[in-house]
């Protein structure tokens, strides 16, 4: 299992072409017992034939209700994987924990079907495998409170966690499988850095990937750039910034951004960015060429009278032995294009702002 992808390895709805063979075949063979078992017979038709259909539509009786509760149970399990590993859920559904999660709920779900038909033969097939389905479901991940003292916090209750076995083992898979995701999150931000060695390109390319989000709220967003210039800090040491933000996009963007992001490095594409971003890109690099780090904070007070604004230009203008000049003049740069805008810092290079 790789998170990233080589180019030409094409997929289809996200799906690699061995995963596509796969599930073609498995449709087509679910459709030729379907069309063998619904088969009409007739005075010409074989005499083994319709009692073929007879045996298999009884056995298809007897194993249908437990895969149904089997494919509940697997359905909770996938839930619970995606809901956990929101930005890769394809790629954790892949590995073998999660396998191993899956298949342990497909089984307990079986398990506890056999065991409701031999203790309760009478009771309907239907409510059976509902109660199953559902019931049993909910019932590994409940804790009853059978007592608990009047007013009390929480300390002295009597209870029965019958969920606490299944929380020990859905950690184990969760741990294991972020364990093994790891691999994948670091061969993901090394190709970010070997391609997009620029600090001041990974931080426009993760600037774009938040922005570009349709599902965050707007303080959802407002978070994520507020962690994204912590990043610009220039007193941090400078591999830490450019992994960061690699992993950064990788969190914001997913698995996918990230392939389609390689793929235009490789073949030289440029990276898709807005307007905005490309003019205060080009805004940066301008403040970086023309001032020396005492010249940026001459412009800083020029340039606003907020206190807060030329307090950070000053700490962050301070000599730093663990990261060079440009990379601090950049930060700066950047801190000062987000925080007084763009068009009025035009204007003052272009001297409309004396």
């Amino acid at each position: 299992m790789s998170m990233i992808t080589e180019p030409t390895a094409r997929t289809f709805f996200g799906l690699r072409r061995s995963e596509v063979i796969l599930l073609a075949l498995l449709i087509f063979l679910l459709t030729l017992l379907i069309v063998f078992l619904n088969f009409p017979t007739n005075a010409h038709t074989p005499a083994w034939l319709p009692v073929l259909q007879n045996q298999l539509r009884q056995l298809f009786g007897v194993l249908i209700p437990y895969g149904v509760v089997g494919v509940l149970g697997a359905i909770v399990a996938v839930a619970e994987l995606a809901s956990t590993f929101q930005t890769y859920p394809r790629e954790a559904l892949q590995t073998r924990w999660a396998r191993i999660l899956i298949g342990i709920n497909i089984v307990a779900a079986v398990l506890a079907l056999a065991i409701t038909r031999l203790t309760m033969p009478q009771m309907n097939q239907v409510l059976q495998v509902l109660g199953v389905g559902v019931g049993f479901q909910a019932l590994i991940r409940t804790r009853f409170v059978l007592a608990k003292p009047i007013g009390g916090n929480g300390s002295g209750e009597v209870s029965l966690n019958l969920g606490w076995l299944y929380d020990q083992f859905q950690h184990l898979c969760r741990t294991q499988i972020d364990l093994e995701l790891m691999n994948n999150r670091r061969t993901a931000v090394i190709h970010l850095l070997t391609y997009y060695p620029s600090l001041a390109e990974l931080y426009d390319i993760a600037w774009y990937t938040i922005i570009a989000r349709a599902t965050l709220t707007a303080a959802e967003e407002a978070a994520k750039l507020a962690e994204l210039e912590k990043l610009l800090d220039p007193k941090a040491p400078e591999q830490f910034a450019r992994s960061s933000l690699a992993l950064m996009i990788l969190e914001n963007g997913g698995p996918g951004y990230v392939n389609l992001l390689l793929d235009q490095a490789m073949t030289g594409q440029p990276a898709e960015t807005p307007t905005r971003l490309m003019s205060a890109e080009n805004l940066v690099w301008q403040l970086v060429e023309r001032f020396s780090l005492d010249g940026l904070v001459t412009f800083t007070e020029q340039l606003t009278p907020a206190a807060e604004v030329r307090n950070w230009v000053r700490e962050a203008a301070k000599p730093n032995s663990e990261t060079n000049e440009t990379n601090q003049k950049a930060a700066v740069a950047h801190f000062l294009v987000q925080q007084v805008g763009a068009e009025v810092i035009q204007r003052a290079l272009a001297g409309d702002g004396e």
